[in-house]
């Protein structure tokens, strides 16, 4: 075989289609993240919330007239006040990064809180029930299952919490979890449920509406 040849079976070679690991791929697959930004002191939202309903009365009051003295004095030093809060309030934010996980990870974890706390269902008083007709089972409520389950969905999608002086912390044993659920404002959970359900969704409708024309290359 001359050395023409032999170039020509590599190309060939490298040309030709190749094998894959399906496994491997789902084990890198690129899963979204996101961050999100919370605010720890109860104490200062309460007086940026008291503040803010101070200047809002006050505006309404003025309505389109023009400001008196005394108004405009008053509008000036609730405005510092704002201002000085808010600069207080910066240090107080620590950034949430939460990253997506798989939809297998998801019953996963289900599976685990329905372990701990077994599916029930209500019982029958309905007369056909009773005498064998047939009735539908209805779930029992479980708010133990369902925090169990969020609380394993937090460990699971938290990659990283950084504070105002960019310290980080990466590892989230399940005691820190279930701290922060017990811990944290209202606020700051319903902005991290919020995140981890809309990484759920949003990528998937994407592209199930996305149309062939959006991702063909030009």
């Amino acid at each position: 075989m001359s050395d023409q040849d032999d170039i020509r079976e590599a190309v060939d070679e490298a040309k030709a289609p190749g094998t894959f690991n399906i496994i491997s791929v789902l084990q890198n697959r690129n899963y979204p993240k996101t961050e999100v930004s919370v605010m720890l002191d109860d104490q200062l939202a309460y007086q940026a919330a008291s503040i803010k309903e101070k200047i809002d009365e006050l505006d309404t009051a003025i309505g389109k007239g023009k400001m008196s003295v005394n108004q405009q004095a008053e509008r000036e030093r609730l405005l510092k006040e704002k201002d000085d809060l808010i600069d207080e309030m910066a240090k107080c934010f620590y950034t949430v990064e939460v990253s997506g996980i798989s939809e297998g990870v998801r019953e996963e974890i289900f599976a685990q809180a329905k372990k701990s706390y077994p599916i029930e269902y209500e019982s029958s008083n309905n007369l056909s029930d009773l005498l064998g007709g047939e009735s539908k089972r209805v779930e029992k409520e479980s708010p133990e299952r369902d925090n169990l389950f969020t609380d394993l969905l937090w460990q699971k999608s938290i990659v990283k919490v950084t504070d105002p002086d960019q310290n980080v912390q990466t590892e989230f044993p399940y005691a820190a979890i279930k701290s922060m659920r017990d811990q944290f404002p209202l606020s700051a959970i319903i902005r991290i449920n919020e995140a981890i359900e809309k990484m759920r969704s949003s990528s998937a409708i994407f592209m199930m509406e996305t149309g062939e024309d959006f991702l063909a290359k030009p």
